[in-house]
């Protein structure tokens, strides 16, 4: 298989894991100290949670998110930045939750259903609070604003559901962060040599006999 090829079709899997993810994570839900719905020692649970953390770390590099900004996305936290909002776009849009500023309400429903049943209070409660959302992002036409004011809206609605914060900061841990070049790092290396650069000619030209003019 070429290599472009199976790259594809790892992408297209990563992508059908990472939309089931989404609406499964949202059904993560504490009962106090009775635990969680979901058992995260589950094989199949951690197979999906390394298909979100994958994703997760593609968009770190595509936005050049910080870790606040993973925080906040992984602990259900509006986020602060400009990056944080489109680390969420980046989030959705690879899930294909959101394309090209529609929300797949469908795609979302569907996916909730499968993990938790199609009569699910957890899927009773998405279909409406995801339809009451699309309210939160009329008008708007900035991707990274459409797509992180959406998913403020659903965590909002639903506070209940969360990753546990010991899931949450693991995730945070696995980004690669060391990755991410400052963006201003070439311009301002550039900007510095050329101003070494003026230095050293102004100091030449100073050095350099003056010439003078008689009438």
């Amino acid at each position: 298989m070429p290599r472009t090829e199976q790259l594809n079709r790892e992408m297209m899997l990563l992508k059908a894991v990472a939309v089931c993810i989404f609406p499964f994570a949202i059904a993560y839900h504490h009962h106090g100290s009775s635990g969680t719905l979901v058992d995260f020692a589950d094989p199949k649970v951690q197979g999906h949670l390394d298909a979100l953390v994958r994703l997760a770390q593609s968009c770190v590099i595509k936005v050049r998110a910080t870790p606040k900004d993973v925080r906040a996305y992984f602990t259900n936290s509006a986020p602060v930045t400009r990056s944080g909002q489109c680390f969420a776009a980046c989030m959705l849009e690879q899930s294909d939750i959101i394309n090209h500023g529609k929300v797949n309400r469908e795609l979302l429903i569907h996916q909730a259903s499968l993990v938790n049943g199609k009569n699910s209070r957890v899927v009773r409660k998405l279909n409406s609070i995801s339809r009451l959302c699309l309210d939160s992002i009329e008008g708007m036409s900035d991707r990274c604003q459409l797509a992180s004011t959406y998913n403020d809206c659903l965590n909002e609605n639903m506070l209940e559901f969360a990753f546990p914060l010991d899931i949450a900061e693991e995730a945070v841990r696995k980004m690669p962060f060391h990755l991410i070049q400052p963006k201003y790092h070439f311009v301002t290396v550039q900007r510095s040599f050329d101003l070494e650069s003026e230095a050293l000619i102004a100091m030449q030209i100073e050095s350099e006999p003056q010439l003078k003019f008689s009438r």
